[in-house]
Parts: structure tokens; sequence; C-alpha cells
């Protein structure tokens, strides 16, 4: 579950109180409201996730809510609760951006449920808007040096502008999600639909409902018709990430719903015709979960007309000098002026093998810009772990004629780094469990990390 800033609208202080307990105890923060005013006011400190907001109050009423929220530019997701069942306002709210509407009695299961739902897909947006920035520079693509990923923009250049189902395999943070809306984008269905689903974040008792939608009364707490995200996808692009988390029997529906192109809501007999383009990403090995029976092999088949394979970073060290100035560009801290890293610091990223790919380089230079001073970030701003592995495998490399002087010297710094990492961080507290002073902390990091530069 990903926990938010919650907002609860209402003008009856009981609901306040029973909803905000119910949201508290799953993990989120809780914020009310008693009425539009208080939470527009409420909104204007920018951190709020998602407003669970009453239609019907006095004065202002939570449609009017979600639309001056949206015309002061305020991006928070909206679920609408009313203790009337009116088909009428419910397209009202949709219509005007509320994400989802509920009616009253709200069951607390039904709430955290929603929220819970609504997480995973702000979670996925964020990391896609986050990685789409670095990787594309916010609409104008990063020009990357490396023959691989060369390769990746001709494959996605070629392919967009078909029809032909993709699947994007990789490891975590190297871009998949970048690469299936850029296929999007590049295609003539670029103004509908782009629909990114995290199949590992639905249970496995929702995936139907949610992939296909349902009729209300379909089970016990389908208190309303739902539409599927097929169906929302139409005329666009539905987007399954983590595709291999699906379980088997939802795989022989998907394969369905990719040969028929229809999809039945669940409680439904009617059958609903759908035009979606299936772009599939995973970091799993598909071709092995076919041959141990958790994978179908001709779901497999299906989601592979067209595959792309995203390169992990320690396979194209090339691209990491100028992934390093651009994250740093972006990081500048609203000065204009970007970030500057020494040499030594930079050599130390460029041997790392970044195991988390893109986004674990822009979490170890996001983390280092912050502790960097004077506008340039230092090996000493940089995680012990960067610092123990590669200084670790420096050594190793050269182990054969080590003096007895370096292999004191290595074992000194893997103290020290060791020190470092149980203090979290905290170079003062490491130097005090030392027993040295902090600027003999520094002073050793900076000759070790310039013995590691100069080999």
């Amino acid at each position: 579950m990903t926990p938010m800033n919650v907002l609860v609208v209402d003008d009856e202080p009981a609901i306040r109180q029973v909803l905000s307990a119910a949201i508290g105890k799953a993990g989120h923060q809780v914020s009310t409201a008693a009425s539009a005013a208080e939470a527009l006011a409420r909104l204007g400190k920018g951190d709020i996730d998602v407003v669970v907001s009453d239609i019907f109050m006095p004065v202002t009423d939570g449609i009017e809510l979600l639309k001056l929220a949206r015309a002061q530019g305020f991006d928070a997701t909206f679920i609408m609760v009313t203790a009337f069942a009116s088909v009428d306002s419910a397209i009202e709210a949709i219509k005007a951006g509320a994400h989802d509407y509920i009616t009253k009695p709200v069951r607390n299961e039904e709430i955290l449920h929603r929220l819970e739902q609504i997480g995973a897909l702000r979670g996925l947006r964020e990391e896609n808007r986050a990685l789409r920035d670095l990787v594309l520079g916010g609409g104008r693509r990063y020009r990357f040096t490396s023959p691989a990923m060369r390769m990746v923009d001709h494959l996605v250049a070629r392919v967009a502008p078909t029809a032909s189902t993709v699947l994007i395999v990789g490891e975590s943070g190297t871009g998949k999600g970048v690469t299936a809306r850029e296929v999007h984008e590049l295609s003539t269905r670029r103004d509908g639909p782009f629909i990114p689903v995290n199949c590992s974040a639905i249970p496995e008792t929702l995936l139907e409902s949610e992939f296909f939608g349902h009729t209300k009364g379909a089970f016990t707490s389908a208190d309303r018709a739902r539409k599927g995200l097929f169906l929302q996808a139409h005329g666009g692009t539905i987007f399954l990430d983590e595709i291999g988390e699906l379980p088997l029997a939802m795989q022989t529906k998907l394969l369905h719903v990719i040969e028929a192109k229809e999809v039945r809501p669940l409680g439904s007999e009617q059958v609903h015709k759908v035009d979606v383009r299936i772009v599939a990403a995973t970091n799993r090995d598909l071709p092995a979960m076919v041959r141990e029976g958790r994978f179908r092999e001709d779901l497999y088949f299906r989601l592979s007309v067209f595959q792309i394979q995203m390169p992990p970073l320690r396979e194209r060290r090339e691209d990491i000098p100028g992934l390093i100035r651009f994250i740093l560009a972006q990081q500048g801290g609203g000065s204009g002026v970007p970030l500057a890293i020494d040499p030594e610091a930079e050599q130390m990223l460029l041997h790392f093998d970044w195991p988390g790919n893109v986004r674990q380089l822009e979490n170890v230079l996001h983390r280092a810009a912050i502790l960097a001073e004077g506008g340039r970030i230092r090996v000493t701003d940089l995680p012990a772990e960067i610092s123990r592995t590669t200084f670790a495998r420096g050594r190793s490399e050269g182990a054969g004629g080590a003096t007895l002087r370096e292999r004191v010297r290595a074992f000194e710094l893997k103290l020290i780094l060791q020190a470092i990492e149980e203090a979290n961080g905290d170079r003062r507290l490491a130097a005090q469990r030392l027993g040295i002073g902090l600027s003999s902390l520094y002073r050793k990091l900076d000759e070790y990390s310039s013995e590691e530069s100069t080999g």
C-alpha cells in the first residue's frame, strides 16, 4: 500500500470522524474539512494526494469544490460520496473529473480499496513521469550515446505506427514505462487514452472486475456498475506492467480478449467490443515461466509479437556521464546553475553496477545533491555502498601485487565505510564511533578516492 495524504470533506462531524479513523488506521495521513472553503484552504498547502468529499454540502457542494480545485490547479484525486444513489450526480461528478463515486453508508473496506487503487495508479504515473522527464527531458528525447539505447530508439520508431502488440523486457529501473508511453505517443492512437496498469498491485480476487468491469450486484460490494480498464482504454493503449505477475486463470481471460477483441463485465451477459493496443512489460523471465507452467505459452506468443529489450545501465556505461549531467541539470535547486561533480565521484558512479539502473542513479544523485556544499558533489556525498563497492573492485583487480600498506589502508577504508553505513550516513556520528575527528574522516575518504581514481 502506498501511504498518501488524504483530505476528508464532509459537513457532518460524525462522518468525518469515522472516515478519518479508518483511513488513518490504514497508514495514510488524514486531514479534515467541514466545508468547501476549508478544503480549498487545506489544498493550498500543496501536499494532498486524495480528496474524499461529500457531494451534498451547504453553500458549496462537492462537485463545485472539485471544479474549483481543478480551476486553481490542484491535481488531487477526488472520490465523491453521497447518501443519494443518483445516477445524474454520479455522471456529473465523473464529467467534472472525479476518479470515483461511492454511496453512503461507506464501508471501510470499500474506501480503503479505492485508496489502494489510487495509490498504485498514482505511484505508477509518477514513476513514469519522473522517468520520462529524466530520459525524454520533458518531451525532448535525451540523446543516448550507447548503441544499445540507439537500437531501442530504432525499434520504438519502427513498431509505434503499427498495430502490433509489444512486449518490453528488462530489469527494474531501465525505463520500460517510458518506452511504453513513447510507443503510444508515436502511434496513430496518440490522441486516445493511455491506461497504465500495475498487474502486481491489484489483488487477485479483483483482477477480473478491474480489467473488464462489473454490473451492479455482480458481487457483494458491487453497489453500482463499474467500467473496466480495457473499456477505459478503448481507442488507445493499455500498458500492462508486471505482466508476469498475472495468475494463470487471468492469463486465460486476457488471451480471450486479445483474440476476440471483446470483454464481458462480471455479472453481465452482454459483450463489448474493444479497440485497444496492448503494450506489456516485465522484469521476469517469461520463457522460463512458460517452461515451468507458470505462464501460458500461447499468451506469451501473443504478447511478444514485437519485443524490445531494455539494456541495464551496467552494460551501457558510456551513457552514465551524460545521464549524470542531465540529472544534475534538473536538480540545480531552482538556481539555474547545474550542480557540478568531482571527477573522483564521477568515476565511482561510472564503475558501480547499478542494480536499480537509471532510477537508482537518479536517487543517488538526488541524495548527493542535498548533501553537496558549494554546488559540487564530492565522494563524501555518495552513499557508502557506492564508495565501498567501487574501491573494493579496484583493489581486487590489483590484489596480486598489493603491499602491506595497501592492505592496511583497504582494511581501514572498510571500517570507515562500515561505520558510516551503520550511522545511516551520519559522518559526524561515524567519526565519533571510530574515535577520530570529523576532518580526519573526510581527509581519509578524499585520500582513498584520489588513490582509486589514479589506480
